[in-house]
């Protein structure tokens, strides 16, 4: 037996007892189930005078109930856990540095907001506001390109998942079994409603921000410049209005992305 396969027998025994015993105090969510025209549905709130309050323990949504309830796995479904586990973790790592570089890109493109505002309004004062805006502009692209990065591995990562779920055996789900996963996507597809209410609300800002600061910038521009500082000077909000449209834009696409992912997952628990 070489030091892998070894390694694996190890982890097949110790493995289940592990997370059986990670999960010895959960959590409990309730929820009441219905039967409307033969079919059994599942709410938060009472949903017919049939409707059965099931109080249920909430297990930790990233590991399979098959791992948690059954000690025999095999070398197959350990290494799919494994595998599924560090897919969550390179995941979130690729997201946390999806939020680290949208907040870099608002603290820069706002620090030089704070020096455009501070030059004087003449010839000298309006270049200096055009290389400012032209700076923002490419702080805008560079951190799109950054983010744009780590949103493509977060969806090659997320296609190995899924290819990995639908690999699972299921077809030794008792009637039992049937009804705890029904209440488990349930609950699951409350908290991704939930979610994508909230990066909804977040686009809304993004786009009432976004309004806001072209309006601004629109009203300081001359209805018709009557020379070479008014000229330079509207050329420089003119690229100030495309750095700031570029920047929302990355941000709106971050929270897009996010509700796509968020609904594609909810069309699978449906």
């Amino acid at each position: 037996m070489n030091k892998h396969q070894c390694n694996i027998r190890k982890l097949k025994i110790i493995l289940p007892c592990f997370i059986t015993l990670s999960f010895v105090a959960p959590l409990h969510a309730s929820v009441y189930k219905c039967e409307k025209e033969g079919e059994v549905e599942f709410s938060q709130f009472p949903c017919g005078d049939n409707a059965k309050l099931i109080t249920v323990k909430e297990q930790n949504p990233a590991v399979p109930s098959n791992i948690v309830t059954h000690g025999d796995m095999n070398t197959s479904e350990v290494d799919t856990y494994i595998r599924t586990k560090q897919i969550d973790a390179d995941i979130q790592q690729h997201q946390d540095k999806i939020d680290t570089f949208s907040e870099k890109m608002n603290a820069e493109i706002a620090g030089l907001r704070d020096q455009s505002d501070a030059q004087l309004n003449n010839l000298s004062g309006a270049k200096k506001e055009t290389a400012i805006a032209n700076q923002m502009a490419s702080v805008s692209e560079r951190y799109n390109v950054l983010i744009e990065r780590e949103q493509r591995d977060i969806d090659r990562l997320l296609k190995e998942k899924l290819a990995l779920q639908s690999m699972t055996n299921s077809s030794e789900i008792d009637e039992q079994s049937t009804q705890s996963k029904d209440i488990d996507s349930f609950i699951r597809g409350q908290e991704i409603k939930r979610d994508i209410e909230q990066r909804q609300s977040k686009i809304d800002t993004y786009q009432a921000q976004m309004d806001k600061q072209i309006a601004t910038l629109e009203a300081q521009a001359s209805e018709q410049p009557k020379n070479l500082t008014d000229a330079t000077f509207d050329n420089s909000l003119s690229r100030k209005m495309t750095a700031i449209t570029s920047k929302y834009a990355t941000l709106i696409d971050v929270e897009q992305r996010q509700i796509d992912r968020l609904l594609q997952e909810l069309a699978t628990l449906q």
